[in-house]
């Protein structure tokens, strides 16, 4: 008999995403998804820098960590326009399931009951 841990065992959350054509994906849903995952990143590093310890040779001032701020947050921005670490894709395939898109309220107005 084939337990559940068997089942699943290889596959990682991206083989389980269905296959999504970016260029058929709305625009804006792609920007929101790539904003969300910029989010995530900028949330990531800021955590991430809390845990580097400080000392009295460090020339950190307040300019100096507003500075790291906006850096950490461009940084965070940039690496979502370029692939990021794949959060992005998930969202658009999720979102392109016909959850969010659109497609049950179209479902819904054609009378069907919410049906396509």
């Amino acid at each position: 008999m084939i337990g559940p841990a068997q089942t699943t065992m290889g596959v990682t959350p991206v083989r389980r995403a269905p296959e999504v054509d970016l260029s058929q994906v709305d625009p804006e849903t792609r920007r929101a998804a790539e904003g969300m995952e910029a989010m995530f990143l900028d949330y990531l590093m800021q955590t991430m820098r809390k845990t580097v310890p400080k000392s009295e040779m460090s020339l950190e001032n307040g300019a100096s960590e507003i500075y790291r701020g906006m850096l950490d947050s461009e940084a965070a921005q940039r690496a979502a326009r370029a692939g990021g670490v794949g959060l992005a894709e998930q969202i658009v395939a999720y979102l392109h399931q016909g959850r969010y898109t659109g497609n049950r309220a179209v479902a819904e107005d054609n009378g069907t009951g919410g049906t396509p």
